[in-house]
């Protein structure tokens, strides 16, 4: 990102390199995403053998577990300073939760139990809120700037997409040098993480300082929690948000079975999920653009419909179609970029709205907010896609086995849920009130309420 004299006053003044530095972390956010929710849910299900209806119900109560920590995370982090910022040690202290985590759930023994999935999966996605809660809301508070925080989320948004593309090429490597285990494949995609997470860490706090913001008095719990309530444009982000994770979770989540059964393309699963992150890294610009010429509202809009259309290739994909089908989820992935960075960089304006009425700069929370909407989805989606997995006549166990109904039921399942999640975000976001000019006369606001109160001169307690 380059940065020249129409830096906004107050904003975190970078270069190109120290911001890639800085967003190093956003690696395993996609990492983490597509490790999670591709590759466990088939370990546990098919080759552990606790079933898919249990798998589906064990992710769905360590959400609840992720429920509670993530705005427990994010209430913590705004509320407390310390001598080296408010974000800088938690990102620090989510890092070896992470690696335990990881080592623990990406081999398991051969006998595990639910109850073994159940806590190693709680423990990660209590690191994981901690470490994505802190690091974007330390990105998000970087600027104010309308557009330069379309530019911000879009380079986390980047590194993302390549964090999700060096763990597809994990087993794709694998695929195409030996023939793997599907375990063996799922515990090298562990130590590649427990490996790259700590390193990125390193990078981004050599990178960059938090930008320095006023240390007000905290507003009481009940007070707080009716602004939240009655922040209207945080609950459309919020729905929004929810409904794509919801879609893309329960492509992810199925992506194998679809991949090994229905379209017979065993041994090209890390191919194809490189293809589908590639589509959503090769059409990034493309949003990023949009965002800066239109607004972030319409250009989530046009991503929901790229995404809705695109999906309908999955029912008429013929069956070991290696080029076809990477063409495929090339395009079906071209949205995938939108659904992370354009809830992000709408999240800070939203954030603005709050603090016009609060007096306080909670970034934190609202993230975590953001986080909660996408877990509850997730872990709702998981629990939705493998219940119905039955109801559609499709045994996981079976593989192959399965009738042509079935893996054809599971192609109809994986397109429409989400088609109809993209189409009721495209419907919502209609008359979005936050946009472009409308945060330029909110951060006005705030900035002259700063100037009058004295703000302006650096907080003692922020990191430099």
């Amino acid at each position: 990102m380059k940065v020249d004299s129409d830096t906004p006053t107050n904003d975190v003044a970078t270069t190109l390199p120290r911001m890639v530095g800085f967003s190093l972390p956003a690696l395993g956010l996609n990492t983490l995403v597509t490790a999670v929710f591709v590759f466990l849910p088939a370990l546990y299900s098919e080759h552990r053998h606790l079933g898919a209806a249990a798998v589906g119900t064990i992710f769905l109560l360590a959400k609840l577990v992720d429920m509670i920590a993530a705005p427990s995370w994010g209430l913590f982090m705004d509320s407390y300073y310390t001598r080296w910022g408010r974000r800088r040690p938690w990102l620090m202290l989510s890092t070896p939760i992470l690696m335990l985590a990881i080592f623990m759930v990406y081999n398991p023994p051969e006998s595990v139990t639910a109850l073994y999935l159940f806590t190693w999966l709680s423990v990660l996605y209590i690191g994981w809120s901690a470490w994505t809660i802190s690091h974007t809301s330390w990105a998000l508070e970087l600027s104010r700037d309308y557009d330069r925080r379309s530019s911000i989320t879009g380079i986390l948004q980047l590194m993302s997409m390549v964090g999700g593309i060096m763990i597809a090429l994990v087993p794709a490597i694998m695929e195409r040098v030996a023939s793997p285990t599907y375990a063996e494949k799922a515990s090298a995609i562990g130590w590649f993480m427990f490996i790259l997470l700590p390193l990125t860490v390193a990078a981004c706090l050599a990178s960059l300082p938090e930008r320095q913001t006023s240390n007000r008095p905290h507003i009481g719990f009940r007070k707080g929690a009716a602004l939240v309530f009655q922040n209207m444009p945080l609950l459309r982000v919020l729905f929004a948000n929810g409904m794509l994770g919801f879609s893309w979770v329960i492509l992810q989540a199925l992506f194998v079975f679809l991949v090994t059964y229905s379209l017979g393309l065993e041994d090209w699963i890390g191919f194809m999920l490189t293809c589908l992150i590639v589509g959503g890294l090769l059409f990034l610009p493309l949003w990023v653009k949009l965002s800066q010429m239109w607004t972030k509202h319409a250009a989530m809009q046009a991503s929901m419909v790229t995404g809705a259309v695109t999906l309908f290739l999955l029912l008429v994909l013929p069956e070991k179609n290696v080029v076809l089908t990477a063409v495929a989820f090339v395009l079906i992935g071209a949205n995938s970029s939108a659904l992370e960075f354009l809830p992000r960089a709408m999240m800070a304006d939203v954030c603005d709205h709050d603090h016009i009425q609060s007096g306080s700069e909670r970034m934190g929370l609202y993230y975590s907010l953001l986080q909660l909407s996408s877990k509850v989805a997730a872990g709702l989606s998981i629990f939705i896609g493998f219940s119905l997995l039955s109801v559609i006549g499709f045994d996981p166990e079976a593989g192959a086995d399965n009738s042509a109904e079935a893996l054809r039921n599971l192609r109809y399942l994986i397109v429409v849920f989400p088609a109809l999640a993209y189409a009721s975000v495209a419907v919502m976001l209609f008359g979005y009130p936050i946009g472009r000019e409308r945060q330029h006369e909110m951060r006005a606001l705030i900035e002259e309420r700063e100037r009058l109160a004295g703000d302006v001169q650096p907080d003692r307690h922020a990191s430099t």
